[in-house]
């Protein structure tokens, strides 16, 4: 008797060539996590599965377990589910969210937590085609990446407090400055020039915690949130560069 595979919802990460007519995608599973599966991408006269298999395109999917590779045995489109149409720099950071997860989540290991984390990025990436001004545009998609960032390193266990001192255990104090410690928060410092002034780091921790509706963004507290952030996340990136950062640059 044939096992009777569970739909489940899921949106592609990443896909690769395999063998003749078939692709690697990594994809994520609401409720799980990542993982890998082999999937026939379709003839050429037949590419409905190949339109299907594209990155922000919510999907109904079922998969055979194995051992490393799954399979994936049927997909279709999530009729219920909001269409998700990045445009331009939002495009952009949708691949460098893309790219986070998979090097950053382990595949087959259970986070819960980030199907809903990612779904959030999705949606307000997608709400920022609505802002006409440029420069409020670039500052909105800034603290949707800069919440992703933020809330991924926790959920794996890495989290930043930028509200308390990790070394006393006291609070941010904003006349103070402090320097960031071990990539997991921050401590007193002297030297002004080489650290944070506590204000700042609190303005950080408010627009991590913060619904994204409700932000009111500072140049300077983004500026800062992207070089620390930045730093916290290479210590588990490692040197290889992110493909998706060139994107920016071209």
């Amino acid at each position: 008797m044939a096992q009777e595979l569970e739909s489940k919802l899921a949106f592609v990460l990443h896909s690769r060539p395999f063998k003749e007519n078939q692709v690697i995608v990594e994809l994520l599973l609401k409720d799980e996590g990542r993982i890998s599966a082999v999937a026939y991408k379709g003839s050429k006269k037949n590419s409905t599965r190949s339109a299907l298999l594209q990155p922000f395109r919510s999907l109904i999917v079922q998969i055979k377990t194995g051992k490393g590779l799954h399979s994936l045995k049927h997909v279709e489109s999530a009729s219920n589910s909001r269409l998700f149409s990045l445009q331009n720099n939002a495009l952009f950071c949708g691949f460098y969210l893309n790219e986070l997860i998979c090097r950053l989540c382990s595949s087959d290991a259970v986070f819960e937590e980030l199907y809903p984390l990612y779904t959030y990025a999705l949606k307000h990436l997608d709400n920022a085609k609505n802002i006409d001004d440029k420069l409020l545009f670039n500052q909105y998609i800034q603290v949707v990446l800069r919440q992703f960032e933020a809330r991924l390193l926790a959920l794996l266990g890495y989290g930043v407090s930028f509200d308390h001192n990790v070394e006393l255990g006291e609070p941010i104090e904003p006349s103070l400055y402090y320097e960031l410690f071990d990539d997991t928060g921050f401590v007193l410092t002297n030297m002004a020039q080489r650290g944070f002034l506590g204000a700042d780091l609190l303005a950080i921790h408010n627009m991590i915690e913060q619904d994204i509706e409700a932000f009111d963004a500072n140049s300077d507290v983004l500026r800062q949130s992207k070089l620390i952030l930045r730093q916290c996340l290479h210590r588990h990136l490692g040197d290889k560069p992110l493909k998706s950062r060139e994107l920016f640059r071209k």
